[in-house]
């Protein structure tokens, strides 16, 4: 009944290596009971963890430097549900669960960096880019309205020099040989700047091209380039900055695990009435009316164990 996949693992760990120490064994015990009978608080806190993403997983996938920027959403995300469970366990009464809620660390930094540089929905990989939120860097924001806004910025152009010129047919083109190009139709080829540089010439048309489209044309064409480098540039320095916190977020995973396995333990003593055993360091062994809490799941409701 554990809600996350670091508290099935270390569930599984628990019954492979079973603590040996009676005090280590009840104090499980008295934070489990403490959990029970705070029903409402260890819903919440369940919850929580239940929201909460695989930080043992993605601190792995971190420390390789392979985080992905939905994973990295993923990383803030956990560290905000972390703040909460740490206010829900905060009323608590009870040594061992306030010990492990003290070592819960909410990496406040790293939650900060990562809300502040990243879209709120960025793309599952970084390849592409498009994930680093505007705001972040001036010059990246430059080339993006420069690649966005280039159609627009093209059509006022050519409104402009039409105007200026009087060539009413002028229309902005582009190919791969020759770039951007403004053309005029041979009968308005006497009207065409000095200035302007001619570029080819057609059967019914002369292309050209001037400083203004020129300049632009480069800006436009590396936008693209520049704009995914950039992305990355920030992407690694948003690695170097969340690496910081690296041990922390491992530890992280550690804690909501047992938190995990410890609710576990107090919603099925409650499904299954199962009653808090008394521990000694002697050899008397004493179960009354027992029974196999594995077998008893799977055996027909009616046929007692």
């Amino acid at each position: 009944a554990t809600k996350s996949p670091m508290g099935a693992r270390l569930l599984k760990r628990w019954l492979i290596f079973p603590l040996q120490n009676v005090t280590q064994i009840n104090n499980r015990l008295d934070a489990v009971e403490r959990l029970l009978n705070e029903p409402a608080a260890s819903a919440d806190i369940s919850e929580l963890i239940e929201s909460c993403g695989d930080l043992e997983r993605l601190s792995s996938k971190l420390s390789t430097r392979k985080l992905q920027p939905r994973e990295f959403m993923q990383l803030a995300k956990s560290l905000e549900a972390i703040e909460q469970i740490k206010q829900a366990l905060s009323p608590i009464d009870n040594d061992y669960l306030q010990h492990v809620n003290k070592e819960l660390d909410i990496c406040a930094n790293s939650k900060k960096i990562i809300l502040a540089t990243l879209m709120e929905q960025p793309p599952a990989t970084a390849v592409k880019g498009g994930f680093i939120k505007e705001g972040v860097s001036a010059e990246l924001d430059e080339l993006r309205n420069i690649s966005s806004g280039g159609k627009e910025y093209l059509t006022q152009l050519q409104n402009k020099e039409a105007q200026i010129t009087g060539i009413s047919s002028l229309k902005i083109g582009y190919n791969n040989v020759y770039g951007y190009y403004l053309e005029v139709t041979h009968a308005h080829k006497d009207k065409v700047p000095s200035e302007w540089i001619r570029k080819q010439t057609l059967t019914t048309a002369e292309r050209y091209i001037t400083p203004e489209l020129k300049v632009y044309e480069e800006k436009i064409l590396g936008a693209e380039d520049k704009i995914l480098v950039l992305e990355q540039q920030l992407y690694q320095q948003l690695l170097d900055e969340v690496l910081q916190s690296l041990n922390a977020i491992q530890q992280n995973g550690q804690l909501l695990a047992i938190i995990d396995c410890l609710i576990c333990f107090a919603h099925n003593a409650i499904e299954f009435k199962y009653c808090k055993p008394v521990l000694k360091e002697d050899l008397m062994l004493d179960i009354r009316d027992g029974r196999h809490p594995v077998i008893e799941q799977n055996l027909p409701i009616d046929q007692p164990y």
